[in-house]
């Protein structure tokens, strides 16, 4: 163990890791700043360009890039109410009341210091976490990793949609499309329409560039492309100190907050958002002065914050140990490690432990740098939260093709992206949800061959995916699941019925 953990020191610790880092989480901060954009969009434009680089540089620009975004939310969400990250909203609730006050610099600092030590706690529990999970996971047969997924595609149902129901139909439409291209194991043509281009099944970059990024952009142009209003030149307020004392007055709700974001990153499907809010109304309820949430106060700033920067180290771990992503980010930066030869799931620390380590050493690095990178960016952050839609968009767009594009020279790939832009555009304003069918569309073909490995194992006898303990445990959840979703849409509609 201690030749391997020396090993990823060395592979870590490079002038060329270090630099990825700095990088990432600069242009994240920058980026989840300027409202219209986020850490995912951010990841998604990103990844196409890390082809001919090392698979270690890429992941951790990834990583600082996506921790990076989810700080720098914040700052438009401090100054000016308007978040430029969703998992912001919750911060700006007691972040801009005290911008108001002239203490704008102070709420700054304080989220900057909760979003460190809930991204520490979080690396940290994925470093102890990983490496048995990981081995439990190894006892996984195909049977029963089929069960997983399949109870983890319906648990994803519920991700971006208030309805469950649409949640599953877009998590289907998710599964239908990844089964366009030659059969994994026939070889034979699915789906394809004598579209030569199809064989290789749509290209996983251009699919998520057009469904997250594109659709987002079309979606805003929809409700006028509104710039954020400019802030006063003195926004940043005159009270821009934080003391010691104020912070170990946070210290307690930091630390909760922290373990209530690693929660529900390791749990696929939660994400951000819901810890930002879980954090947020956990600060609230236990709070000896509940009366001052919602005013002004530096615990309603401290709680999301450390909250949603816990999600980032904790979502890697269901990835890392079961091949399952634990949030729509990761599931960009799965795509990521599977464009670099690396497929995510227990096998992944046993044939590259090395790196593994080395990876999470890399993380727990971008969590100091996270304390300094941001500094220059709060006393720009006014100028930098007010790009204007109108030279934003374009350029975005412009990313876009070319992302789509560089995936493997073709302009067919472009025409996917421009067609899933539509296609998330219309979901978007249907309420169904882009993140269920990119998730289910990375998960399907595992499902796919686990389902068929066991059937050929088993002679095609059902019976397999209830033969063990674990099988069975996972298949009576996702049923538990299922209905609960039923009865959950049925029930207001009987309580109608019965008045």
């Amino acid at each position: 163990m201690l030749e391997i953990l020396f090993d990823a020191g060395t592979m870590a610790l490079t002038f060329d890791n270090m630099l990825a880092i700095l990088i990432g989480l600069a242009v994240g901060t920058v980026l989840g700043a300027i409202p219209g954009l986020n850490g995912t969009m951010a990841i998604a434009l990103i990844v196409p360009l890390t082809y001919l680089w090392s698979p270690l540089f890429s992941i951790a620009l990834l990583m600082g890039c996506w921790k990076g975004s989810v700080y720098g939310g914040s700052m438009s969400g401090i100054l000016l109410n308007t978040p430029g990250t969703p998992e912001a909203a919750a911060t700006a609730l007691d972040g801009y009341p005290m911008a108001r006050q002239g203490k704008g610099g102070k709420a700054l600092k304080i989220a900057l210091v909760a979003s460190v030590c809930g991204a520490i706690l979080s690396d940290l529990l994925l470093f102890g976490a990983a490496p048995p999970i990981s081995k439990l996971a190894l006892k996984f047969g195909p049977a029963e990793l089929a069960m997983l997924i399949v109870f983890s595609l319906i648990l994803v149902a519920g991700t971006g949609s208030r309805s469950h129901v649409k949640g599953l139909l877009s998590t289907t439409l998710g599964i239908l499309l990844a089964m366009v291209g030659l059969d994994p194991m026939t070889a034979q043509r699915r789906f394809t329409f004598d579209i030569h281009e199809l064989d290789r099944g749509i290209d996983l970059l251009a699919l998520l560039i057009g469904l997250l990024v594109m659709s987002e952009v079309l979606v805003q142009i929809r409700h006028g492309g509104k710039d954020a209003p400019h802030p006063a030149r003195g926004s940043a307020g005159s009270d821009r100190s934080l003391s010691w004392r104020e912070f170990r007055s946070c210290w307690g709700v930091i630390f909760r907050s922290s373990m209530i974001g690693s929660l529900c990153g390791a749990l696929p499907g939660v994400g951000s958002i819901t810890a930002a809010f879980m954090g947020y109304d956990h600060a609230r309820m236990s709070s000896k002065t509940p009366d001052k949430f919602g005013k002004g106060h530096l615990p309603g700033v401290a709680a999301p914050e450390a909250a949603n920067n816990a999600v980032c180290g904790a979502a890697l771990i269901p990835m890392v140990t079961l091949g399952i992503p634990g949030s729509l980010s990761v599931a960009v930066i799965m795509g990521a490690f599977m464009v670099h030869g690396l497929a995510p799931g227990p096998m992944l620390m046993v044939e590259n432990p090395q790196f593994i380590y080395a990876l999470f050493i890399l993380l727990l690095i971008s969590d100091i740098f996270l304390l300094f990178v941001p500094l220059p960016f709060l006393f720009v952050a006014q100028w930098l939260v007010a790009v204007p839609k109108k030279l934003l968009f374009p350029v975005v767009l412009i990313l876009c093709a070319v992302g789509a594009y560089s995936t493997h020279q073709s302009l067919f790939d472009v025409r996917i992206m421009v067609i899933f832009g539509v296609v998330g555009y219309f979901m978007k304003i249907w309420g169904l949800s882009p993140a269920a069918l990119l998730i289910a569309f990375i998960l399907a073909p595992m499902a796919e061959v686990n389902m068929r490995q066991a059937l050929t194992i088993s002679g095609g006898e059902l019976g397999v995916f209830v033969s063990s303990p674990i099988s069975i445990i996972f298949a009576l959840a996702a049923v538990a699941l299922l209905l609960w979703s039923v009865f959950k849409r049925l029930g207001p509609n009987r309580l109608g019925g019965s008045g």
